[in-house]
């Protein structure tokens, strides 16, 4: 029997999530089979423009990290890719 998660939760996605971690932005999810090159790129841009004179390696956080979208999500790439719009990512655009 399959487990019941609560507040109507999809099965658990693995996800790598990048972020600020001098501020927090960005807040960026990746999904376990794509690159990373993009959101480290948007993140690295974030840094250097909103904290001049950073250490970016130091500044770029990277969490393995489960992630759980809606349990009638039949498409689990585009609810990432619309959790990194709400986060201001699609703004940024791929390069």
């Amino acid at each position: 029997m399959a487990e019941q998660l609560p507040f109507g939760m999809g099965s658990p996605v693995a996800v790598t999530y990048v972020r600020c971690a001098l501020c927090g932005a960005r807040g960026e999810l990746v999904l376990e089979d794509e690159w990373l090159d993009l959101a480290l790129a948007r993140a690295r841009d974030h840094v250097l423009e909103m904290h001049p004179g950073a250490n970016v390696p130091k500044a770029l956080r990277l969490v393995s990290d489960v992630a759980y979208p809606p349990a009638d999500c039949p498409d689990v790439a585009g609810w990432v890719a619309q959790y990194n719009a709400r986060n201001g990512t699609q703004a940024w655009g791929p390069r």
